[in-house]
C-alpha cells in the first residue's frame, strides 16, 4: 500500500514494516514463485495477501513483551489461495518473500474461496450471452441485451446444489433504458444460477407473483434517477452556500510509511483484500508512559439477511467481508467529495486471477475533523466560561458491494475515545411486483411495482486488545435497582441502584446480548494493573446504541451460517487461525467454522490473551424516502477509557477562540465582532 500526498506537511517512508501490506512488486513476485514451483498446474490466483507474522514474535518486535531476547527480524511471507482449472480444487500456499521460495502447498477440500472482481465481471458477461437468459428477456419484451444488467451474488446455500462441490453464483437481473439509468427501478423476475467452474448457466429460477392474477409481472418502466443530469441543473437548489474547511497551518498528524502519529495516539494501518482497512498496534501516550491498547482492530465479518421467506429470497444474505471482500470492493476516493479538508491518501494494491497487481488510488482517507464541544463549564457566579472544542482523527474507506455503499470510519478522539462507524448508503436491493401484487409484510412498495424488502445489517468487529499488556479479561456491567421497596430502611426514598460486574472466565460464560433493563455495557479489564483511586482493575468500556436481534430463526440457513449475529459479545482465547467471525472459507459455508462453533468447547478467557468479537447492527425497514438513492443510515460502537487514566486526558487541550477558527457572525456588526468569545482564556 503506497501513499499519495495531497499536502506537503507530511512525509512518507519507503521502509517495509512486517505489518505493511504487500506491494505491487511483491504480489507479482509471489505469483512468479508459485507458478515456477507448480509448473504443471493451471493456477487461478484467488488471493495473494500478506501472511501476518505470528503475534508472539510481533509483540516482541514491537517492544511490548520483554520476557526474552527482542525479535529484530521478521520473515516476510505471503498467503496464496489458488484454484486449479478445470477441477477448481482449492490450494493454500505460503511464499517466503525473504527467501523467495514456496514454503508450503496444501490441498483444501470442500471449500470455496472468496468471490473476486474477476469472478463478478466474468459472470456478468456470461449471463448476458446465455441463450436461456436471452429467451427470458425476449418473453419480457426485451430484444436489446445491451439494456440488461445483472448483479452477481454469492449463492449462500442452494437446496438443489447442496455442499461446496460446485463453485456457484446467482445473478439478480435488471434493465436500463439508457446508459446511466438506475437499473434498480427496472428489476426483472428471474434469477440465473451460474457454475463458475463450468462457466455455464445451469439453471434459471422465476420469481412467481403471489396473490396475483398475473403469471409474470411486467417490467416497471418509469424512471427513478438521482444523477444530476437527470435531475436537471435548473431544478437544483440555489440557496446552498459553500462551507470551506481549512487548516492554514497544516495538519496535526504525521505519517511515516503506514505508521500514524496524532497527538497522543500512535498506530499502524494496513489494507487487505478481505477486511479492507485494519488498524494495528494502537497506543496512547499517558505522560511519560506509552500505554498499549489494541493489537489489532478490524471489521471481521458482516451479513445482510433479507426478510422474505420465499424462494429465492431466503438465499439473500450477503456476507460482504467473507464472500466479496471489503478491500476488493474499495472505492478510489475523490478529493473534496468523500473527505473534506487537508487530506492524506493511501493507495491499495491487490491481485487479479493471473497473479498480476492492480492499484486502487486513494483507497484510504486520513484527515482531522472538528467534533464540537469536548467539554465546557460556565461559572454562573462570575460568568467565566471555559470551552474546549474537540477534534477527531478519521481513517476511512468506502466500499461498493453491488447496490449498497458503506462508508467505514475509524475515529480517534483527544479524550482517548475510539469509535467505529458505518455509514450505509447507495441503492436499495429491489424486487419486481406484478401490478396487483403487494409485498405481503416483507417489504415496502417504494414506487409502483418496486418492492424494497425488509432486511438487517450486522457487523462483527474483531477486537484484539492489549489493555496495558497482553493479558486481559472481558466483563459485563449491569445496573440493578436496590432490592428493597420504597420505605425500606435500606431504600427509604426508593431511588437506590447499584452496578454489578461479572468477569467472563470461560467461553461459555462470555456470550452476551444487550439488556435494556440493566443498562448493560461491557469492559475490557487488565486485572494485573489496579487504578490508584478506584482500587479496581483499569479498563476500557465498550458500548453501542445500534444493536438488534437476528430476526431469522436460529436454524434457518442464515442462522446456521451467521451464528456470530446471534450475540453481541463473544470472547475467545487468541488463535491466529480464527480471524473471521464467519470462518475463513465463508463462501457457500454451512456455519461449522465460525465464532459460534469455536465457543462450543469451554475454554479459559480469564486474564489471558483474548479476542473480543463485538456485533452491532440495524433492522432496515426501507422507506419511500430511501429510493432511488438512500440517505446515510448510521450505526457503530465505541470504546472509552474507564478508570484507566488519572483524570480527563483532554485537560491539556488549549481552548479555542474566534481568532483561531475565524468564526464570524452571520450578520455581523463591528461592536459584536470586538467582543470576546465564551472560550476565552486568561493564559
Amino acid at each position: 500500500m503506497s501513499a499519495v500526498k495531497e499536502m506537503k506537511t507530511v512525509t512518507a517512508s519507503s521502509q517495509v514494516h512486517p505489518l505493511d501490506s504487500l506491494s505491487a512488486d511483491e504480489i507479482v513476485l509471489v505469483g512468479q514463485i508459485t507458478r515456477q514451483a507448480k509448473p504443471q498446474m493451471n493456477i487461478v490466483f484467488n488471493t495473494i495477501t500478506l501472511q501476518e507474522p505470528a503475534k508472539d514474535k510481533m509483540m516482541s518486535f514491537l517492544g511490548w513483551t520483554t520476557d526474552g531476547p527482542r525479535v529484530t527480524e521478521i520473515e516476510r511471507e505471503a498467503l496464496v489461495v489458488a484454484l486449479e482449472r478445470p477441477s477448481m480444487k482449492v490450494y493454500e500456499g505460503v511464499v517466503s518473500l525473504t527467501t523467495e521460495k514456496l514454503k508450503s502447498w496444501t490441498f483444501v477440500p470442500d471449500v470455496q474461496p472468496i468471490l473476486t472482481m474477476d469472478d463478478m465481471f466474468e459472470v456478468e458477461e456470461l449471463v448476458l450471452k446465455d441463450e436461456k437468459v436471452q429467451a427470458e428477456c425476449r418473453e419480457l419484451g426485451i430484444t436489446d441485451m445491451s439494456q440488461v444488467f445483472n448483479d452477481p451474488w454469492a449463492i449462500a446455500r442452494h437446496v438443489n446444489y447442496p455442499g461446496r462441490g460446485k463453485r456457484l453464483m446467482q445473478a439478480l437481473m435488471y434493465m436500463r433504458t439508457c446508459e446511466e439509468d438506475n437499473q434498480y427501478a427496472h428489476p426483472l423476475d428471474f434469477v440465473p444460477i451460474v457454475d463458475i467452474g463450468l462457466m455455464k448457466v445451469i439453471g434459471i429460477e422465476r420469481i412467481k407473483p403471489r396473490n396475483s392474477k398475473f403469471v409474470r409481472p411486467t417490467i416497471p418502466m418509469e424512471k427513478h434517477n438521482f444523477l444530476p443530469e437527470f435531475i436537471g441543473e435548473e431544478n437544483m437548489r440555489k440557496d446552498v452556500k459553500p462551507i470551506i474547511i481549512q487548516q492554514p497551518q497544516g495538519v496535526s498528524f504525521t505519517v511515516k510509511g503506514q505508521e500514524i502519529d496524532w497527538q497522543k495516539w500512535n498506530m499502524r494501518i494496513s489494507m487487505n483484500y478481505r477486511e479492507g482497512l485494519v488498524i494495528h498496534n494502537v497506543s496512547y501516550q499517558d505522560g511519560a508512559e506509552k500505554r498499549p491498547l489494541f493489537y489489532r482492530l478490524s471489521l471481521s465479518e458482516m451479513v445482510v439477511p433479507y426478510a422474505d421467506p420465499h424462494t429465492p429470497h431466503y438465499r439473500k444474505h450477503a456476507f460482504d467481508v467473507g464472500e466479496y471482500g471489503l478491500g476488493l470492493c474499495t472505492n478510489g476516493l475523490t478529493l473534496g467529495c468523500d473527505c473534506l479538508g487537508s487530506i492524506y491518501y493511501f493507495d491499495a494494491t491487490f491481485n487479479d486471477h493471473k497473479g498480476q497487481a492492480y492499484n486502487i488510488p486513494n483507497a484510504v482517507c486520513l484527515h482531522e475533523e472538528d467534533h464540537g464541544i469536548l467539554f465546557k463549564h460556565t461559572d454562573y457566579r462570575n460568568g467565566r466560561a471555559h470551552t474546549v472544542r474537540g477534534r477527531r482523527l478519521v481513517i476511512s474507506q468506502i466500499v461498493t458491494v453491488a447496490n449498497y455503499d458503506y462508508g467505514l470510519y475509524y475515529y480517534f478522539y483527544q479524550d482517548g475515545t475510539f469509535e467505529y462507524e458505518v455509514k450505509a448508503t447507495g441503492e436499495l436491493n429491489t424486487h419486481v411486483l406484478a401490478e396487483d401484487e403487494s409485498p405481503e409484510g416483507y417489504g415496502v412498495t417504494v414506487a409502483p411495482q418496486i418492492n424494497a424488502q425488509y432486511h438487517q445489517h450486522f457487523f462483527t468487529m474483531r477486537i484484539d486488545p492489549m489493555i496495558d499488556g497482553p493479558n486481559n479479561t472481558v466483563g459485563q456491567v449491569d445496573c440493578h435497582r436496590v432490592p428493597y421497596p420504597t420505605g425500606h430502611p435500606k431504600n427509604t426514598f426508593g431511588n437506590g441502584f447499584y452496578s454489578e460486574t461479572t468477569m467472563f472466565r470461560d467461553t461459555h460464560q462470555a456470550q452476551a446480548i444487550p439488556s435494556y433493563d440493566t443498562s448493560r455495557v461491557w469492559k475490557i479489564f487488565n486485572e494485573n494493573r489496579v487504578h490508584p483511586y478506584t482500587k479496581a482493575p483499569v479498563a476500557w468500556k465498550v458500548t453501542s446504541m445500534h444493536q438488534a436481534p437476528l430476526m431469522a430463526q436460529d436454524d434457518s440457513v442464515v442462522g446456521q451460517r451467521a451464528g456470530f449475529a446471534k450475540k453481541t459479545v463473544w470472547v475467545t482465547p487468541y488463535d491466529e487461525k480464527q480471524m473471521f467471525a464467519g470462518g475463513f472459507y465463508c463462501n457457500q459455508s454451512d456455519g461449522s467454522d465460525g465464532v459460534e462453533a469455536w465457543v462450543k468447547e469451554k475454554k479459559d478467557v480469564s486474564n489471558t490473551d483474548v479476542v473480543l468479537w463485538f456485533t452491532f447492527g440495524i433492522t432496515h425497514l426501507p422507506r419511500v424516502e430511501d429510493f432511488p438513492v438512500m440517505p446515510v443510515e448510521y450505526c457503530g460502537f465505541k470504546m472509552q477509557p474507564c478508570n484507566f487514566f488519572i483524570a480527563n486526558p483532554g485537560l491539556d487541550i488549549p481552548p479555542t477562540n474566534k481568532k483561531v477558527n475565524q468564526s464570524v457572525l452571520a450578520k455581523s456588526t463591528p461592536e459584536a465582532s470586538d467582543k470576546q468569545g465564551c472560550c476565552s482564556t486568561k493564559l
